[in-house]
């Protein structure tokens, strides 16, 4: 069973930054998980949050930010004094930072029935940096997912969902209408029927976000693929 990083080692380090990437590498995660918008000007940048405020002195929708706006912000100061200055990294730094020593799943982040413009901005990317073998693209948006893998079919595809989304994305019609090589719930939805039906299908079971040792070992035990921590180096023990 992997180990990814959450955000990065996220309870050690401010989420989402290159500080809290390079610490997952250190702590022995074998990949990080991080999540993927698009700013107003049509660049990619990682950030969590739709909205911004919680990590950062700043106030509206981050795709009403341009690029450049964005990268001025101090998203590490929230977390501590020592990651004053952080900022929100691009995909690029994060692939040239730690990705030959991780394995990177890049979570596209679109609310909306529209399509935003990542997934053919990251497939572009993956194409670039050659990242088949070493990378994969998940989402809570079908429509999104579904962009990527009509783009390019080599990106290995990961469908995420959990209780709390709209009844028609929480079913699994799109899931076996999409057919994706990995399977992304949410820990409490992971069952030993769910992977035994996924592994008879061909897919994994990748789950997230899992911070207590012995609910890791349970869902280890059912025959999880991949596990998502803040606390790699917890789990990694």
């Amino acid at each position: 069973m992997l180990i990814f990083a959450h955000r990065g080692a996220s309870a050690y380090a401010p989420e989402n930054t290159l500080a809290a990437f390079e610490l997952a590498a250190t702590m022995g995660a074998q990949g990080i998980e991080f999540d993927v918008q698009v700013t107003k000007d049509h660049k990619l940048i990682i950030h969590h949050d739709r909205v911004l405020g919680r990590t950062e002195d700043a106030v509206g929708a981050l795709k009403d930010w341009t690029f450049a706006d964005l990268r001025a912000l101090d998203v590490g100061s929230w977390f501590g004094q020592a990651f004053v200055g952080a900022r929100m990294p691009t995909p690029e730094e994060v692939v040239e930072d730690v990705g030959d020593r991780l394995l990177l799943n890049f979570e596209l982040v679109n609310d909306s029935v529209h399509l935003s413009g990542a997934a053919d901005l990251l497939v572009d990317l993956f194409r670039r940096m050659n990242l088949f073998d070493r990378a994969m693209i998940s989402s809570f948006n079908p429509r999104s997912l579904h962009r990527v893998k009509v783009l390019e079919p080599r990106i290995t595809l990961g469908a995420l969902w959990d209780p709390e989304e709209p009844w028609w994305l929480r079913s699994s019609w799109w899931r076996r209408w999409l057919a994706p090589e990995a399977l992304h719930p949410r820990y409490d939805l992971v069952t030993p029927e769910l992977v035994a039906r996924a592994h008879a299908r061909g897919q994994r079971v990748h789950t997230w976000t899992v911070n207590d040792p012995d609910q890791a070992r349970r869902l280890q035990a059912m025959g999880v693929d991949m596990i998502m921590s803040d606390y790699p180096d917890l789990l990694r023990k």
